[in-house]
């Protein structure tokens, strides 16, 4: 078994999102929500798709927590359904079959350092269905490949055209013999900077090499830094169950999204269908945890629960803080809903949205403290209409709890027919005839009053005729507090992954399917429910259940209720102290990119993120930009003229400090003024790995991003930096220079490897502003202003 899961992770990277707020992001996705899909069957997942890729980094899909890989399946190329469509015409659909099965092991925290009893513990599954196939692999050479494939295999790539084989682990030991670059081999142990060479896959050595003593025993090592990791699944096209689990990460790679295309869809898309199960009694294992958490210390209790009908949100006004904040007796909306704060969100709430009153010392008995939280649109008044406020957190008004009572969470034990779920979907899509309406309405009236629709009909069914549809689902799943409702619900099913023929069979007649007169669509469809199904393959093993039937968890919810958020590096009243007058809303779209590279980059101490504020701050104002070299005669001449004398365009401090005197900007003035692309094609030719002039480089790779990145050398270090850093997103900045401009996370990421490259957090730790001013700007340009924005910022940050 696993040891118990101590760290959780979303299933993609850079998730800076609140709980609440992966939630009801789900709504974007098309289809597959939980816990019932678009076609109105049973639905133990949720789905990302191109509907969520616009909130979600889906380039890669990530363990959501520490575990043991048991099963995966790899296609290697897409199966095919093919849809009859517009006759004599042939609709072929791609469909990923592809899967990761990993096994976790959910233990409830111990009660102290002195406790010996042995607490409870829960296994429960992680599921990543529909992933990429061996051939994109193939095709996208760049793309990590997850290492629990591993079959030890590296490619060597080198920035020449080969690598040397050394005798020894060392750069100066004789060389052996060279491979070229592609080549595979299979290595042995890591001896400092280098890796034994077993044996060459493929390719050759020149001169070869003769193993000693054995097979894979070549002679001689090869330099790490040139060797990439090729991993390659045992197989294709099968279940692969492996014999000993492989323990895994949160966080580690899983794969990468697959393409699928549905009967309906006129093309296929990138999708990932993410579950978590247990096959083990959870309300068992729950009520154990409930007991178990009335023990645990109260600095446990991370989650603020606010009832309905017990509190009010008091409306903002004018001039609240600490010292005028708002008061209990003042008037304000009761809240309609029951809605759970995680304290990670409270946290990261603005300074000025969130207040502490001490307690008062007079009268009889004086007053708690009490905190104050302004919540904008996370609640919903008697009516179900949003509402936004100040909320006090006041005891037996609203309550604390730990992530182990479950609070909220109910169970469902579904064993509703497919047959009555299709036809009360078809109903309320009007689809049914009188015929079908008259031998379906049994079915259609028992599916109505099932758990799962008698419990999302007060929820999900906004216009009141008893029928739930897709989009009264994602109206439901975009407001927080009904969002949270549904993804506390833990349903007991039959997993659609389970092959059950009869259960498919028994929809033939809504399809309008006969053996006298078939629905060759609908044959198609089952045999695609076929292959992609994998339950049986596992079960009995791992814990899994031989009859398919398990208990389903909303995945995201989960990982919500036990992910510990980081404390962001850059917050928003940083950003606006170093500039107030920009756009919030931009500032809250690029906060999330700002503390991803923050971590990434070590921008990571309090002088660093000061001295990084105070110069992105001018540069910039943070705003991802082209430079602009359009310019009048006047304006060119003294920004990149560099002539002294009785024109007078450079500052004493600064003049020809570069020695760089451009008469040709008095000499052809018209071809330079108002021209960018002459202007810059002049200015920055043959500098910084730039062609001539005529080669027009210096404007393909002027100044972008938050730093302004310029010159082809600068752009091409960038390049390498992020593919190393980010080998699932390889780019290449040169031959694309302009994403650094149009695509936000790259303009911001462009600023954080420039700071890297002048080796800034070596000079901000010395706390020396001047010396860091030149090393960004190359002059002194605005130099008062960035000392003064860092100063404020050091008050701000108590430095």
């Amino acid at each position: 078994m696993p040891d118990s899961v101590i760290n959780w992770s979303y299933p993609f990277a850079g998730n800076a999102a609140s709980p609440l707020a992966n939630l009801t992001s789900l709504a974007k996705a098309n289809g597959g929500h939980y816990p019932m899909g678009a076609n109105g069957l049973w639905h133990g997942g949720v789905h990302f798709d191109k509907g969520t890729d616009t909130v979600f980094d889906q380039s890669s899909v990530r363990c959501i927590a520490d575990g043991e890989v048991i099963a995966y399946r790899i296609d290697e190329q897409y199966p095919i359904s093919e849809y009859t469509g517009d006759i004599p015409l042939i609709k072929r659909a791609p469909f990923s079959t592809g899967f990761v099965l990993v096994r976790h092991r959910l233990a409830l925290p111990p009660l102290g350092k002195t406790s010996t009893s042995i607490a409870p513990a829960l296994t429960f599954y992680s599921l990543y269905m529909h992933l990429q196939d061996w051939a994109g692999y193939q095709q996208r050479t760049t793309l990590p490949r997850p290492e629990f494939w591993g079959d030890g295999t590296y490619r060597v790539e080198t920035q020449g055209s080969s690598l040397n084989v050394r005798a020894e682990a060392s750069q100066n030991a004789p060389i052996l013999a060279a491979l070229a670059n592609g080549a595979r081999v299979k290595i042995g142990a890591i001896n400092g900077g280098f890796r034994k060479l077993l044996s060459i896959v493929s390719g050759s050595s020149v001169p070869a090499l003769e193993p000693t003593g054995g097979e894979e025993n070549l002679p001689g090592y090869l330099a790490s830094k040139f060797l990439k990791a090729q991993y390659e699944p045992q197989t294709k096209d099968k279940v692969v169950v492996l014999d000993t689990p492989i323990s895994i990460k949160a966080g580690a790679l899983i794969g990468h999204l697959g393409q699928y295309q549905n009967q309906s869809e006129g093309m296929p898309q990138a999708l990932l269908h993410l579950e978590v199960f247990s096959c083990e009694d959870v309300p068992a294992f729950i009520a154990s945890s409930r007991a178990h958490a009335a023990r645990l210390p109260d600095e446990q209790k991370t989650l603020l629960k606010i009832h309905k009908g017990a509190s009010k949100l008091i409306p903002h006004r004018a001039g609240i803080s600490a010292s005028n904040p708002p008061n209990i007796s003042d008037g304000g909306v009761t809240i309609g809903v029951d809605l759970i704060l995680p304290q990670s969100l409270l946290d990261n709430l603005p300074a000025n949205a969130k207040l502490v009153v001490p307690p008062s010392t007079e009268g009889v008995s004086g007053t708690p403290e009490i905190r104050w939280w302004r919540l904008d649109n996370l609640l919903a008044d008697q009516d179900g209409k949003p509402i936004s406020g100040w909320l006090a957190e006041q005891e037996m008004i609203t309550t604390r709890h730990s992530p182990w009572e479950w609070e909220g969470y109910d169970f469902i034990e579904n064993s509703e027919r497919s047959a009555g779920a299709l036809a009360y979907h078809l109903e309320a899509l009007r689809r049914l005839t009188d015929d079908e309406r008259a031998n379906y309405q049994s079915m259609i009236d028992l599916s109505d009053k099932g758990p799962i629709k008698q419990r999302l009909h007060a929820i999900l069914d906004g216009n009141g005729d008893r029928k739930i549809t897709l989009e009264e689902i994602r109206t439901a799943i975009s407001k927080p507090w009904h969002a949270q409702s549904i993804a506390q619900l833990i349903t007991r099913h039959e997993s659609e992954w389970f092959w059950n023929p009869g259960k498919w069979d028994e929809l033939d007649e809504l399809m309008d399917h006969s053996p006298t007169v078939p629905n060759l669509d609908w044959v198609e469809e089952k045999k695609r429910i076929e292959k992609l199904a994998w339950w049986k393959d596992l079960a009995g093993k791992y814990g899994i259940a031989a009859d398919g039937v398990a208990w389903h968890f909303h995945t995201l919810e989960l990982i919500g209720k036990f992910h510990k958020t980081e404390t962001p590096l850059i917050t928003m009243e940083m950003l606006q102290i170093t500039k107030p007058s920009s756009n919030k809303n931009y500032y809250e779209e690029i906060l999330p990119y700002l503390n991803e590279y923050a971590h990434a980059y070590k921008v990571n101490t309090p002088l660093r993120i000061a001295h990084f504020l105070a110069q992105i701050g001018h540069e910039s104002g943070f705003r991802v930009r082209s430079e602009n070299g359009n310019y009048s005669a006047t304006r060119m001449r003294e920004i990149f003229g560099c002539k002294g004398g009785k024109d007078n365009y450079v500052k004493a401090t600064d003049e020809c400090s570069l020695g760089r005197l451009r008469n040709r900007l008095w000499t052809h003035e018209s071809e330079y003024a108002n021209n960018p692309r002459n202007l810059l094609s002049f200015v920055y030719a043959s500098r910084m790995g730039n062609g001539d002039e005529a080669s027009q480089e210096g404007y393909k790779f002027r100044g972008r991003g938050i730093i302004q990145l310029t010159g082809k050398n600068n752009y091409r270090k960038y390049t390498e930096i992020h593919n190393r850093a980010n080998p699932s997103d390889a780019q290449n900045f040169v031959e694309n220079p302009d994403m650094i401009a149009t695509i936000t996370r790259y303009g911001i990421e462009s600023g954080f490897v420039y700071w890297a490259m002048v080796k800034a957090n070596d000079i901000a730790d010395t706390d020396k502003p001047t010396d860091l001013t030149l090393a960004i700007n190359g002059g002194m340009n605005g130099h008062s202003d960035r000392v003064e924005c860092l100063n404020k910022l050091k008050e701000h940050m108590k430095l």
